[in-house]
Protein backbone atom coordinates (compact mmCIF):
# COMPACT_ATOMS: atom_id res chain seq x y z
CA UNK A 1 0.00 0.00 0.00
CA UNK A 2 1.19 3.53 -0.76
CA UNK A 3 2.43 5.71 2.11
CA UNK A 4 -0.13 7.97 3.78
CA UNK A 5 1.08 11.52 3.15
CA UNK A 6 -1.83 13.05 5.06
CA UNK A 7 -3.74 11.44 7.92
CA UNK A 8 -6.58 13.22 9.74
CA UNK A 9 -8.58 11.71 12.58
CA UNK A 10 -11.55 13.49 14.15
CA UNK A 11 -10.63 17.08 13.31
CA UNK A 12 -12.93 19.80 14.67
CA UNK A 13 -12.95 23.55 14.13
CA UNK A 14 -15.21 26.13 15.79
CA UNK A 15 -15.69 29.84 15.22
CA UNK A 16 -17.06 30.82 18.59
CA UNK A 17 -20.13 28.68 19.18
CA UNK A 18 -20.45 27.76 15.48
CA UNK A 19 -19.03 24.42 14.34
CA UNK A 20 -17.20 24.82 11.02
CA UNK A 21 -15.82 21.26 10.93
CA UNK A 22 -17.07 18.29 12.93
CA UNK A 23 -15.27 14.98 13.38
CA UNK A 24 -13.54 15.09 9.97
CA UNK A 25 -11.33 12.08 9.18
CA UNK A 26 -9.47 11.82 5.90
CA UNK A 27 -6.37 10.19 4.39
CA UNK A 28 -4.40 11.15 1.29
CA UNK A 29 -2.03 8.54 -0.11
CA UNK A 30 1.12 9.06 -2.15
CA UNK A 31 0.31 8.95 -5.86
CA UNK A 32 -3.38 9.77 -5.62
CA UNK A 33 -5.77 12.67 -5.99
CA UNK A 34 -8.54 13.05 -3.43
CA UNK A 35 -11.28 15.54 -4.30
CA UNK A 36 -13.11 17.27 -1.45
CA UNK A 37 -16.50 18.43 -2.72
CA UNK A 38 -19.16 20.60 -1.16
CA UNK A 39 -21.19 23.77 -1.53
CA UNK A 40 -19.79 27.17 -0.64
CA UNK A 41 -19.51 27.33 3.13
CA UNK A 42 -19.34 23.55 3.55
CA UNK A 43 -15.89 23.79 5.15
CA UNK A 44 -13.49 22.91 2.32
CA UNK A 45 -11.16 25.90 2.66
CA UNK A 46 -11.42 25.78 6.47
CA UNK A 47 -10.22 22.17 6.33
CA UNK A 48 -7.18 23.07 4.23
CA UNK A 49 -6.37 26.05 6.46
CA UNK A 50 -6.54 23.79 9.52
CA UNK A 51 -4.14 21.28 8.00
CA UNK A 52 -1.76 24.08 7.09
CA UNK A 53 -1.85 25.43 10.65
CA UNK A 54 -3.31 28.78 9.64
CA UNK A 55 -5.69 28.74 12.60
CA UNK A 56 -6.36 26.71 15.72
CA UNK A 57 -8.24 23.43 15.61
CA UNK A 58 -8.78 20.30 17.65
CA UNK A 59 -7.96 16.83 16.34
CA UNK A 60 -7.44 13.36 17.68
CA UNK A 61 -4.55 13.02 15.22
CA UNK A 62 -3.09 15.02 12.35
CA UNK A 63 -0.06 13.67 10.50
CA UNK A 64 1.59 15.31 7.51
CA UNK A 65 4.27 13.31 5.66
CA UNK A 66 4.74 11.02 8.63
CA UNK A 67 5.08 13.79 11.21
CA UNK A 68 2.44 14.17 13.90
CA UNK A 69 1.40 17.80 14.31
CA UNK A 70 -0.08 19.04 17.56
CA UNK A 71 -0.26 22.83 17.09
CA UNK A 72 -0.41 25.58 14.50
CA UNK A 73 3.37 25.44 14.18
CA UNK A 74 4.60 23.66 11.05
CA UNK A 75 8.30 22.67 11.01
CA UNK A 76 10.34 23.99 8.09
CA UNK A 77 11.12 20.42 7.02
CA UNK A 78 7.38 19.86 6.53
CA UNK A 79 6.60 23.24 4.96
CA UNK A 80 9.24 22.69 2.31
CA UNK A 81 7.55 19.46 1.24
CA UNK A 82 4.02 20.88 1.01
CA UNK A 83 2.66 22.97 -1.87
CA UNK A 84 -0.46 25.12 -1.75
CA UNK A 85 -2.55 26.77 -4.45
CA UNK A 86 -5.29 28.75 -2.74
CA UNK A 87 -8.21 30.70 -4.22
CA UNK A 88 -7.04 34.09 -2.97
CA UNK A 89 -3.51 35.29 -3.59
CA UNK A 90 -1.50 37.89 -1.73
CA UNK A 91 1.21 38.07 -4.38
CA UNK A 92 2.76 41.44 -5.12
CA UNK A 93 0.87 42.71 -8.16
CA UNK A 94 3.88 44.74 -9.34
CA UNK A 95 6.30 41.81 -9.66
CA UNK A 96 6.63 40.14 -13.04
CA UNK A 97 5.89 36.47 -13.53
CA UNK A 98 9.61 35.69 -13.62
CA UNK A 99 10.23 37.67 -10.44
CA UNK A 100 7.41 35.82 -8.67
CA UNK A 101 8.83 32.45 -9.67
CA UNK A 102 12.38 33.46 -8.77
CA UNK A 103 11.20 34.57 -5.32
CA UNK A 104 9.33 31.37 -4.50
CA UNK A 105 11.98 29.06 -5.94
CA UNK A 106 14.47 30.71 -3.58
CA UNK A 107 12.48 29.32 -0.63
CA UNK A 108 13.24 25.73 -1.64
CA UNK A 109 16.94 24.76 -1.70
CA UNK A 110 16.13 21.44 -3.37
CA UNK A 111 13.27 22.75 -5.51
CA UNK A 112 13.10 23.66 -9.16
CA UNK A 113 14.10 26.78 -11.13
CA UNK A 114 12.12 29.71 -12.58
CA UNK A 115 13.34 28.77 -16.05
CA UNK A 116 11.98 25.25 -15.70
CA UNK A 117 8.60 26.50 -14.46
CA UNK A 118 8.28 29.06 -17.25
CA UNK A 119 8.83 26.33 -19.83
CA UNK A 120 6.87 23.60 -18.03
CA UNK A 121 3.72 25.72 -17.64
CA UNK A 122 3.91 27.59 -20.94
CA UNK A 123 4.53 30.94 -19.22
CA UNK A 124 7.39 32.24 -21.35
CA UNK A 125 5.06 34.50 -23.33
CA UNK A 126 4.00 36.35 -20.15
CA UNK A 127 7.29 36.08 -18.27
CA UNK A 128 7.86 39.86 -18.22
CA UNK A 129 4.26 40.84 -17.46
CA UNK A 130 3.34 42.08 -14.01
CA UNK A 131 1.18 39.71 -12.03
CA UNK A 132 -1.50 42.36 -11.50
CA UNK A 133 -1.97 42.74 -15.26
CA UNK A 134 -2.62 39.08 -15.97
CA UNK A 135 -6.01 37.59 -16.79
CA UNK A 136 -7.71 35.39 -14.23
CA UNK A 137 -6.70 32.23 -16.06
CA UNK A 138 -3.09 33.36 -16.41
CA UNK A 139 -2.94 34.08 -12.68
CA UNK A 140 -4.14 30.56 -11.95
CA UNK A 141 -1.37 29.13 -14.13
CA UNK A 142 1.25 31.17 -12.28
CA UNK A 143 -0.19 30.19 -8.90
CA UNK A 144 0.01 26.51 -9.81
CA UNK A 145 3.61 26.91 -10.93
CA UNK A 146 4.41 28.57 -7.59
CA UNK A 147 2.66 25.76 -5.70
CA UNK A 148 4.97 23.14 -7.22
CA UNK A 149 8.17 25.20 -7.03
CA UNK A 150 9.45 23.01 -4.20
CA UNK A 151 8.54 19.68 -5.86
CA UNK A 152 6.07 18.92 -3.03
CA UNK A 153 5.10 15.49 -1.75
CA UNK A 154 1.72 16.86 -0.64
CA UNK A 155 -0.12 19.43 -2.73
CA UNK A 156 -3.32 21.34 -1.93
CA UNK A 157 -5.30 22.74 -4.85
CA UNK A 158 -8.22 25.00 -3.88
CA UNK A 159 -10.39 25.62 -6.96
CA UNK A 160 -7.33 25.53 -9.26
CA UNK A 161 -9.00 26.07 -12.64
CA UNK A 162 -11.34 28.97 -11.85
CA UNK A 163 -11.22 31.50 -14.69
CA UNK A 164 -9.30 29.25 -17.07
CA UNK A 165 -10.29 28.63 -20.67
CA UNK A 166 -10.72 25.06 -21.89
CA UNK A 167 -7.18 24.71 -23.28
CA UNK A 168 -5.52 26.04 -20.12
CA UNK A 169 -7.74 23.84 -17.95
CA UNK A 170 -6.76 20.70 -19.84
CA UNK A 171 -3.07 21.67 -19.61
CA UNK A 172 -3.39 22.02 -15.84
CA UNK A 173 -5.20 18.68 -15.59
CA UNK A 174 -2.26 17.10 -17.41
CA UNK A 175 0.19 18.64 -14.94
CA UNK A 176 -1.89 17.41 -11.99
CA UNK A 177 -1.82 13.88 -13.39
CA UNK A 178 1.96 14.12 -13.81
CA UNK A 179 2.34 15.12 -10.15
CA UNK A 180 0.29 12.11 -9.13
CA UNK A 181 2.42 9.80 -11.30
CA UNK A 182 5.53 11.09 -9.52
CA UNK A 183 4.13 10.01 -6.14
CA UNK A 184 2.70 13.30 -4.91
CA UNK A 185 -0.52 13.19 -2.87
CA UNK A 186 -2.96 15.88 -4.04
CA UNK A 187 -5.98 17.27 -2.20
CA UNK A 188 -8.30 19.01 -4.65
CA UNK A 189 -11.33 21.18 -3.95
CA UNK A 190 -13.46 22.12 -6.93
CA UNK A 191 -16.98 23.08 -7.96
CA UNK A 192 -16.38 21.50 -11.37
CA UNK A 193 -17.69 17.98 -10.83
CA UNK A 194 -16.33 16.92 -14.23
CA UNK A 195 -12.89 17.96 -13.00
CA UNK A 196 -13.19 15.77 -9.92
CA UNK A 197 -14.47 12.84 -11.96
CA UNK A 198 -11.57 13.11 -14.42
CA UNK A 199 -8.80 13.62 -11.88
CA UNK A 200 -9.72 12.05 -8.56
CA UNK A 201 -9.03 8.55 -7.31
CA UNK A 202 -11.21 9.13 -4.26
CA UNK A 203 -13.86 11.66 -3.27
CA UNK A 204 -15.02 13.07 0.06
CA UNK A 205 -18.25 15.08 0.21
CA UNK A 206 -18.52 17.78 2.87
CA UNK A 207 -21.86 19.16 4.04
CA UNK A 208 -22.18 21.61 6.90
CA UNK A 209 -18.65 20.80 8.06
CA UNK A 210 -19.11 17.02 8.12
CA UNK A 211 -17.99 14.34 5.67
CA UNK A 212 -21.20 12.64 4.61
CA UNK A 213 -19.68 10.33 1.99
CA UNK A 214 -16.20 9.13 1.18
CA UNK A 215 -14.79 6.49 -1.15
CA UNK A 216 -13.36 5.68 -4.54
CA UNK A 217 -14.99 7.52 -7.43
CA UNK A 218 -16.62 4.36 -8.82
CA UNK A 219 -18.05 3.60 -5.37
CA UNK A 220 -19.58 7.07 -5.06
CA UNK A 221 -20.95 6.91 -8.59
CA UNK A 222 -22.51 3.44 -8.16
CA UNK A 223 -26.25 3.44 -8.99
CA UNK A 224 -26.14 7.11 -10.04
CA UNK A 225 -24.55 7.03 -13.48
CA UNK A 226 -22.28 10.01 -12.83
CA UNK A 227 -20.44 11.73 -10.03
CA UNK A 228 -22.57 14.83 -10.54
CA UNK A 229 -25.80 12.91 -9.95
CA UNK A 230 -24.36 11.23 -6.86
CA UNK A 231 -23.07 14.53 -5.48
CA UNK A 232 -26.37 16.35 -6.00
CA UNK A 233 -28.30 13.61 -4.22
CA UNK A 234 -25.86 13.56 -1.30
CA UNK A 235 -25.95 17.27 -0.62
CA UNK A 236 -29.73 17.40 -0.91
CA UNK A 237 -30.41 14.56 1.50
CA UNK A 238 -31.79 15.76 4.85
CA UNK A 239 -29.22 15.96 7.62
CA UNK A 240 -29.55 13.52 10.51
CA UNK A 241 -27.06 15.38 12.73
Amino acid sequence: MSPINLKIQSLNKHYGAKAALTNVSLNAYAGEVIAVLGKNGAGKTTLINSILGMHDYDAQNLEVLGTQLTSQHRPLTIRQRVGVMMQLSTLNANLTVTEQLDLFCSYYPSGTTPEFLLEEFDLTGIAKQRFGKLSGGQRQQVLFAIAVAGNPDLLFLDEPTVGMDVEARHLLWQKIKQRRQHGCALVLTTHYIEEAERLADRVAVLRDGQIIAQGRVNEIIADHGSLESAYLQLIREPSHA
